[in-house]
């Protein structure tokens, strides 16, 4: 019998709420496996890989164990997909399908907006308690912050060892930081302990140091391609590498506000306003030799800063190039030329900068 769980398809869904609740939180990620159900329904070029998956597995049976699924209204295409999953339940086209929960946090900064947010937080617990339950109290959620919290220091042992001088490549150490949003915080918090341990032993990677921007990546096989040209990817803007953690949620008074706050700065996704998005790529381009810019074809949104940057970029002489593929699908010859030729000029850059 597979453990309770609430499915959600975003980090933006404070897993510390959804532990009080009772639950364990699972998070939607993309994969290259073909989703023929979903695809039936949606339409291409619209839901990023991760919502066509979560479409997949309500039609086929795959979340019956789900409590409920929450979808945060990140994009369009989340709100898309909360839509046309209420709608395939209301035809009959699936029905043993756990109630579907659309979870409004807004990240802008008008003054009625942490008001809002925390209104939204607690109508999430009252949601998922009422689904397990469990009433929980303002200790037991102080207790999940605790956690969490203590998962999100080990987590950033393993950050430490990315920049600026990098012991392990993106590749590898992707998996281990988006594992901070499912594992159980002492589990990962030892694990991920035991392993910055071992790696702090290894010797520096050679190579030139790759920020990975754009639409936020969930899985690594872009880091894969990049790496596999010579580069090292160092850090991404997003919810699941470098940004998984993030600094500590406080503890205080009222912990439903403490979260709100919390997720509203550090959520990574359409919705986070652009110049914070910007502020995150320019603090770590002192460190990076070059930038690769991830825009698929379902992006809607990161695509409209990419001159912005392209310029910002051309003016530090900083190499970078603007993929538009799918980041689950193979690149093509054209694109791996490209990533060659970055990887090149990201060397030589990195040779006058650091010799």
């Amino acid at each position: 019998m597979q453990e309770p769980c609430v499915v959600a398809s975003w980090p933006s869904v404070p897993v510390e709420i959804v532990r009080t609740a009772g639950f364990r939180p699972v998070m939607i990620r993309g994969a290259s496996d073909p989703t023929p159900a979903a695809d039936v329904h949606l339409e291409p070029g619209i839901f990023p890989s991760r919502l066509r998956r979560l479409v997949e597995d309500a039609l086929t049976g795959r979340l019956t164990h789900a409590a409920r699924i929450v979808i945060p209204r990140t994009s369009d295409a989340d709100y898309k997909c909360f839509l046309y999953l209420r709608e395939l339940v209301r035809k009959g086209v699936t029905t043993a399908l756990a109630p579907i929960v659309l979870f409004d946090l807004l990240q802008s900064r008008g003054p009625d907006v942490p008001a809002y947010d925390v209104a939204r937080m607690h109508a999430l617990l009252d949601e998922l308690s009422s689904a397990s339950g469990r009433m929980a109290s303002d200790d037991d959620l102080r207790k999940e912050i605790t956690r969490a919290n203590t998962a999100r220091a080990a987590a950033r042992c393993l950050v430490a060892l990315r920049r600026p001088v990098p012991r392990i490549p993106g590749s590898e150490v992707f998996p281990l930081l988006a594992a901070f949003w499912e594992m159980e915080p002492e589990r990962y918090a030892e694990m991920a302990i035991d392993a910055a341990t071992r790696i702090a032993a290894r010797p520096p990677l050679p190579g030139p140091r790759v920020l990975l921007t754009g639409a936020p990546v969930d899985g690594h096989t872009l880091h894969e391609t990049i790496e596999s040209h010579g580069a090292v990817v160092v850090d991404e803007v997003g919810p699941w590498g470098s940004g998984a953690a993030g600094e500590d949620v406080r503890i205080d008074d009222d912990p439903v506000a403490a979260l709100a706050d919390k997720y509203r700065a550090d959520s990574i996704g359409a919705r986070t306003p652009v110049d914070a998005l910007r502020r995150l790529t320019q603090s770590r381009l002192d460190e990076v030799d070059a930038v690769v810019v991830s825009l698929p074809p379902d992006d809607a949104v990161f695509g409209w800063d990419y001159p912005a940057l392209r310029d910002g970029l051309n003016a530090r002489g900083i190499p970078h190039l603007c993929l538009r593929c799918d980041p689950y699908e193979r690149p093509t010859p054209a694109d791996h030329a490209a990533l060659d030729a970055m990887a090149s000029a990201a060397s030589r850059l990195q040779e006058a900068r650091h010799g």
